[in-house]
């Protein structure tokens, strides 16, 4: 996405100011997601209201009022401001330092040391209207290239922010327990699309479907192994797990398992080592299934 493409995007321009090779641009939009990556320049945008969220190169950046984030225009991405009223100033930058792939989807704070800097310089430039000769406009653009790039240099020490995978299988086994759960209600609750989430999963060798249904029944699987369930019946223990019909459980554990659930459940395991045992092999089982 090129930087009038930006513009068109989000909404009403409060105001766009050419720097040579660098444009910094204001507008005001409502909540509103947006996706691309194929072509256009990096964009180093501050909040001065609402939220945004932005997922790229496999990283989810927050992002608050006097916060600043990088996005790579030339790699796919989803944007999502959340607010009812979002402002944001962008600087629309032709390169940005080091290893861009380090810096895109990193949230950096606008309230201190070169984050203040860059954000005070940025706001001031998209409310100034001074009329500046072409020279002055260059060496403002320079102004902007060096302030940003060393703010996003030094931006490479600080600690990563936790991958987006684990956070998604994480909210998978809260929600697991809802049978109607999809990949679109697990993508919808992380602002990414069905596509990049199942993306997240081919990466690990694994498909989301696959992954969900593996999580539920190995959890049917330990409640079904404990005692202290016996009173519940089977489908009933399917059911907890997000399973709604019983014959499909027992058809999906028999093929993960190589025995139906009331089998294994009928099985007496008369020492710790015997139920380790069994244990090891059915997970063996599950692994290789």
């Amino acid at each position: 996405m090129d930087a009038e493409g930006w513009t068109r995007e989000l909404g009403r321009p409060g105001s766009v100011r050419e720097l040579g090779g660098v444009r910094v641009s204001a507008v005001r939009c409502p909540a509103l997601s947006l996706t691309g990556g194929s072509a256009g320049p990096y964009h180093l945008a501050l909040l001065l209201a609402g939220e945004l969220v932005l997922d790229q190169e496999g990283r989810s950046a927050r992002a608050g009022r006097e916060d600043l984030v990088l996005l790579d225009g030339g790699r796919p991405f989803r944007l999502a401001f959340t607010a009812p009223r979002n402002t944001v100033v962008t600087a629309h930058l032709p390169v940005v330092p080091g290893d861009p792939g380090q810096c895109v989807a990193r949230t950096l704070s606008g309230r201190e040391g070169l984050g203040a800097l860059v954000a005070g310089l940025l706001t001031g430039l998209a409310r100034d209207t001074t009329p500046y000769r072409s020279a002055e406009e260059r060496r403002l653009g320079v102004a902007v290239l060096e302030l940003s790039g060393a703010l996003l240099d030094s931006g490479h020490s600080e600690p990563a922010p936790a991958p987006l995978l684990p956070r998604v299988q994480a909210y998978v086994l809260q929600h697991l327990g809802d049978g109607r759960l999809t990949p679109d209600d697990v993508a919808a609750a992380h602002h990414i699309s069905t596509r990049y989430l199942h993306r997240l999963f081919q990466r690990q060798g694994l498909t989301v479907a696959a992954w969900i249904k593996a999580q539920r029944l190995e959890r049917c699987r330990r409640d079904l192994a404990d005692p202290r369930l016996a009173h519940l019946p089977v489908h009933v223990i399917a059911a907890r797990w997000g399973f709604a019909q019983p014959a499909d459980f027992s058809r999906a554990f028999r093929t993960a398992y190589g025995i139906s659930p009331s089998c294994f459940r009928g099985r007496s395991l008369p020492t710790n080592s015997a139920r380790a045992a069994n244990d090891s092999r059915l997970t063996a089982q599950q692994t290789h299934g």
